[in-house]
């Protein structure tokens, strides 16, 4: 990956992208070839005014167990942590967080696309967003906490143990467990989620995938 303040082109399954900087900020025009994003996806910083957009993207998989849950205001008090993918009419169709826990260390958590555009590379690049975004600030290894361990593997991430983790990441983790809704307590307390970690080197390639 490429920092912040520099552009790069990268192949995609589903069509082309290039990573571009507006006004100080990085982020990638994905031409994608489907029934839903046939006119091009944006992937971008998210905005205060996105917040319940971003809301609605995960509660459209609230289906998914492992996904938290966030209110408009709780997406809004982070709104610096999130990226969206919005589609050329500027509907969010996706969106995922990276969350800085030390000078060294974030996590990416939320990631999501509305039922209608998976499997067309959205969360592909919404991990690539937030791996570049992570190497630019100085970031050296990424976790995630995760109940689908295979679809993160091919972004480079290896399954660790919980306690491999510093212990105020974990109990922030676990503060936000239990601002959940109390059927997706147990599930995460009892291991139901898969604690996976990457190692980001400045000069690698992205690893591709598509959701």
């Amino acid at each position: 990956m490429v920092s912040s303040n520099q552009g790069s082109a990268s192949s995609n399954p589903h069509g082309s992208c290039a990573c571009r900087v507006a006004g100080g900020r990085w982020y990638s025009v994905c031409h994608a070839e489907g029934p839903s994003l046939n006119e091009g996806l944006t992937i971008k910083p998210a905005t205060t005014a996105e917040a319940t957009a971003i809301s609605s993207v995960l509660a459209a998989n609230r289906d998914d167990r492992g996904l938290f849950q966030e209110s408009p205001g709780a997406v809004a008090r982070t709104i610096e942590d999130f990226f969206v993918a919005a589609d050329c009419s500027g509907r969010v169709v996706g969106c995922a967080g990276l969350h800085r826990d030390s000078s060294k260390l974030a996590e990416i958590y939320a990631v999501a696309v509305t039922p209608q555009c998976q499997g067309q590379g959205v969360g592909g690049q919404l991990m690539q967003a937030c791996s570049q975004a992570a190497r630019s600030r100085g970031i050296q290894h990424l976790w995630l906490a995760t109940v689908k361990p295979e679809y993160f593997k091919r972004y480079g991430f290896q399954v660790i143990s919980r306690l491999e983790l510093p212990v105020a990441t974990l109990l922030r983790k676990l503060r936000q467990t239990f601002q959940q809704p109390a059927e997706r307590w147990l599930p995460a307390l009892l291991g139901k989620h898969t604690f996976m970690r990457s190692a980001l080197n400045a000069n690698s390639d992205d690893q591709k995938g598509s959701r």
